[in-house]
């Protein structure tokens, strides 16, 4: 039987995964490798994800497809990932990236949900993310992406290297608990719905908001 299974980890957490995360976020974003890519240290590898901010300050939440054998051994495949940090009195979004052949299955949007009620249990009530909309060198899915789900823009008048000036936008989001709960739940039960995975919520990472989540499924 194969479910899926959210890890939540620190800097050092993800560092122990360093091979297996950075052939995942190749496979998510395959324009920001380096053509030296098989020779990257797990230094440059990080380094060049979290640029502009501190790596010991990131939390990565970590999805993966869980197998159980025969012999009751667990083996699970690393399919999509975020990365995000407490930014003053917001949650900054990082990254965001699931492989190609888990897209269109809400399983992004699972992440998105998750990342905010991690927020929300920290007593966080805002999102926040930088989206380059130069549609020389963006990705414009992306913002399309974050404005369906409830994200507004916002100007900051500053262009990425390469792009026209006042090309990168903020996004920002804000939310209660509840909101956060209650988008975590329909989140997971539409992927539920959907795929005939069982238990979702059972087997998300504990913290505080999925607790909840455990307590409602289970009632």
């Amino acid at each position: 039987m194969t479910r899926l299974r959210v890890q939540t980890v620190d800097h050092a957490g993800a560092r122990e995964i360093f091979p297996e995360l950075s052939k995942v976020h190749a496979k998510c974003f395959p324009d920001d490798v380096p053509t030296d890519v098989e020779e990257e240290s797990a230094d440059e590898f990080f380094d060049r994800v979290t640029w502009l901010h501190e790596e010991t300050e990131a939390t990565w939440f970590l999805l993966r497809e869980v197998t159980w054998t025969s012999e009751d051994e667990e083996i699970g495949a690393l399919i999509g990932f975020a990365c995000g940090y407490k930014y003053a009195d917001s949650w900054y979004g990082a990254h965001l990236g699931v492989i190609p052949s888990r897209r269109k299955r809400g399983y992004g949007s699972y992440l998105m949900r998750i990342s905010q009620a991690h927020a929300a249990d920290i007593g966080i009530r805002r999102l926040q993310a930088s989206v380059e909309v130069d549609p020389r060198i963006s990705r414009g899915r992306l913002l399309r992406y974050y404005i369906r789900h409830g994200a507004k823009l916002v100007s900051t008048g500053i262009g990425s290297v390469g792009s026209a000036a006042g090309s990168v936008v903020r996004i920002e989001r804000h939310f209660t608990p509840e909101i956060a709960q209650n988008e975590l739940a329909r989140s997971q039960d539409r992927i539920n719905r959907r795929f005939a995975i069982p238990h979702l919520a059972m087997i998300a990472v504990a913290f505080g908001i999925a607790a909840k989540l455990r307590m409602q499924h289970s009632a």
